[in-house]
């Protein structure tokens, strides 16, 4: 940002991030005579509930007679404005839980949440102790009390440097208000500041569309970053498949519903089975009903699937002794062999314990544990570095990465080999992928249905599937209508 000069200049860039206020806050107190008692429900209603301007039959009209009538104070009125149907509707039901949590730091304690701690804190409360709890739990805090006690309306006090609080409380501040006429309601469902809480380094604020812009930040208007959103500019880890450092962690909960467990079969199949394609047939049955009945979990699940003559024919039977090694390491542990060492260990345990005592020493390691326990899905940890891995392991992980549109039972012969035998660490070939690590465009695979083409002989077949990248797919429409097939679908497979 760019420092003010002074005074003036200060309030101008608090303007232009859609602060309407002056420098210094003047916070709505309910006074002594109470001849204030419209403002203070006025500014309690825009607070709490983000700006968005409610109907009438939307008003909490108890609470609003029980503070006129001075049996309930602004602290009260606040907590009932919280914990009624209308701010469920709008914010719990219709946001995340990332989203919600931080907005509720918002509208009760006017700061952003400071750590994703507190974020999984409050996740964890709103699922055991429910909807009303979570809302108590920030109005009836001491930091609540300390900050605005019981006539005070609360209002947006990390504007201004917080003693406690980290810098980038500033910059988490300004992502959670979109302007002056935007409303909290109208800023999306998804988390805003959820970059900065896992790790992302403090990206420029994009200004609102109002107020005088601030030409040294006007090049920073498009940047997007973290896990829920695809950057725009160019990713260093686009051109390798992976999108970004850090990786999405999926997680089994007791309250996860169907949809929650179909997206976590979609991942333990991606991850562990190298982004394969599947028919409805090669999937196992059995292992899936047990997953879903709750008689498996993720890591039981993750050791049925190696052991599946599916697993076992793409990447055991056919297969370089040494490509199955570190297939085995990337699937289950989520990285590449650290050395020969550990792949020459790998090679034993086949040899000596078998086929299934393999699989079993990965899975039980103190490393498994350590890294997924019993309910997270393995992801490619190895694009970060990691204590006690070597940087190399960084290059050989990367090389195991197949691109977006790839499937790790394509190539039968070593990737890391040469590197993990002592020879110098080779450059990692990019993959042709979008730039931006998107899965737009060269990034997606399709499905395309043809009928009436021929297979190499006279007889045409009824239907023909070929399964292209998007970077495939032009020149494989011209093979197509070369050959006189007739197109009947293209498809995304998602």
């Amino acid at each position: 940002m760019v420092p003010p000069t002074s005074l003036s200049d200060y309030r101008t860039q608090k303007y232009s991030f859609g602060v309407a206020r002056d420098l210094d806050l003047d916070p709505i107190r309910l006074s002594a005579s109470r001849d204030n008692l419209d403002a203070v429900i006025n500014s309690a209603y825009r607070q709490v509930f983000g700006g968005i301007g409610l109907f009438e039959v939307d008003h909490v009209s108890v609470a609003e007679s029980q503070l006129r009538q001075g049996n309930l104070t602004v602290k009260g009125f606040v907590e009932a404005l919280g914990q009624s149907s209308t701010y469920e509707r709008l914010f719990l039901s219709s946001t995340s839980p990332h989203r919600f949590v931080e907005l509720n730091y918002k509208h009760f304690l006017g700061r952003p949440p400071a750590s994703e701690a507190e974020v999984s804190t409050h996740v964890k409360l709103l699922r055991e102790q429910g909807y009303a709890a979570e809302i108590s739990s920030y109005v009836n805090s001491d930091e609540y009390q300390a900050a605005f006690g019981d006539d005070t309306v609360p209002y947006l006090r990390s504007i201004n440097s917080l003693a406690g609080f980290a810098q980038d409380t500033f910059n988490k501040t300004f992502r959670l208000r979109g302007g002056a006429a935007a409303s909290d309601f109208s800023m999306g469902r998804s988390s805003r500041t959820i970059a900065e809480l896992l790790g992302y380094p403090n990206y420029a604020i994009p200004l609102p569309s109002q107020g005088r812009p601030l030409a040294k930040l006007s090049n920073f208007a498009r940047v997007t970053k973290g896990p829920q959103s695809v950057p725009i500019n160019s990713s260093p880890y686009g051109g390798f498949g992976v999108g970004e450092r850090v990786q999405p962690r999926y997680m089994r909960q007791a309250s996860d519903n169907a949809m929650d467990k179909a997206v976590l079969l979609r991942q333990l199949y991606r991850h562990v089975m190298g982004n394969p394609h599947l028919m409805e047939t090669e999937r196992p049955d059995a292992l899936e009903s047990q997953f879903l009945s709750g008689r498996l979990s993720v890591r039981e699940f993750v050791r049925g699937l190696c052991k599946t003559p599916l697993y076992r024919s793409r990447f055991f039977e056919t297969m370089a002794p040494y490509r199955f090694v570190e297939v085995n390491y990337k699937h289950i542990l989520g990285r590449s062999p650290e050395n020969q060492a550990e792949m020459g260990a790998q090679l034993d345990r086949v040899i000596t314990a078998g086929y299934d005592a393999a699989i079993d020493w990965l899975v039980d390691s103190d490393e498994y544990s350590n890294a997924f326990g019993d309910d997270v899905v393995p992801y490619l940890r190895g694009v970060s570095s990691g204590d006690g891995r070597s940087q190399v392991n960084f290059n050989r992980t990367l090389t195991l990465v197949p691109g977006y549109a790839g499937s790790d039972s394509i190539g039968s012969d070593s990737s890391t080999v040469n590197t993990v035998a002592g020879a110098s660490s080779l450059a990692i070939a990019t993959r042709s992928t979008a730039s931006s690590g998107s899965v737009d465009a060269p990034g997606k695979r399709f499905r395309i249905v043809v009928g009436g083409q021929r297979a190499g002989s006279r007889r045409r077949l009824a239907t023909t599937t070929y399964v292209v990248s998007g970077d495939n797919i032009t020149s494989q429409l011209a093979f197509i209508h070369r050959d006189s097939g007739r197109i009947l679908s293209v498809t995304e497979i998602t």
